[in-house]
């Protein structure tokens, strides 16, 4: 579907640097908007847009999510609201039709939309273990040099990141070295769209769960869960 028109980026065609961050976003919590944020600020690239690309179905999932890609979208605008240069790219949604879409892809019509900006994939330590299972990974890597994020769990260190990595033998010295350059340590958030989309589906929001939320998210998933 990479010949479907280019969904409209509502950045400005002057923006130097775009971190594309993609996720379900199945609801959007805090875990998508704070370490985000701080990543950014520890790459140096204050400055930079924060392109936020709603995911139509993981490649990597056999299921899709479970709200509805408007409400993903509208849930997502409150999450990012007090956010400075940040915006949504539904090309994902918009060419998608309920298929799987790839992130180079994704990538590649964003660099025809943008053609002078440099590209940034954010990802967390997770799924840069997972990266050279990705399709076409080394040029993912050279078409938007990863940000990889450390928030906690096995991967929590440095050392044990890159030690994981180089064990892959999945990546070239090159890749590696743009690999282990980009490695930030965030500082983690308690948040899980599984322990929100339960409660819901339960008795409705409790404390614990409203406190993974942005308010305007928390307001919302308040008044209706559809």
């Amino acid at each position: 579907m990479d010949d479907a028109p280019i969904t409209p980026l509502a950045v400005p065609s002057e923006a130097r640097t775009l971190i594309v961050f993609g996720g379900t976003f199945d609801p959007p919590h805090w875990g998508h908007v704070k370490p985000v944020v701080e990543a950014r600020a520890l790459a140096g690239v204050n400055d930079a847009w924060l392109v936020y690309v709603p995911a139509a179905r993981s490649p990597h999932k056999s299921i899709g999510p479970v709200f509805s890609d408007a409400r993903r979208v509208e849930l997502l605008r409150l999450a990012m609201a007090e956010i400075d240069h940040a915006a949504i790219w539904t090309d994902e949604l918009d060419r998608g039709g309920g298929a799987a879409t790839y992130t180079i892809d994704t990538l590649r019509r964003l660099r025809r939309t943008r053609p002078n900006a440099a590209l940034r994939l954010l990802i967390g330590a997770d799924q840069a273990l997972a990266l050279h299972r990705w399709r076409e990974p080394g040029e993912i890597v050279r078409l938007a040099p990863p940000l990889i994020m450390l928030r906690g769990g096995v991967e929590s260190s440095r050392d044990a990141l890159v030690a994981g990595l180089r064990a892959l033998g999945a990546w070239s010295a090159a890749e590696l070295g743009v690999l282990e350059s980009a490695i930030v340590s965030i500082t983690p958030v308690a948040a899980s769209a599984t322990a929100i989309r339960a409660a819901l589906a339960g008795n409705g929001l409790d404390d614990a769960t409203r406190a993974m939320l942005p308010p305007g998210v928390s307001l919302a998933l308040g008044r209706s869960t559809g």
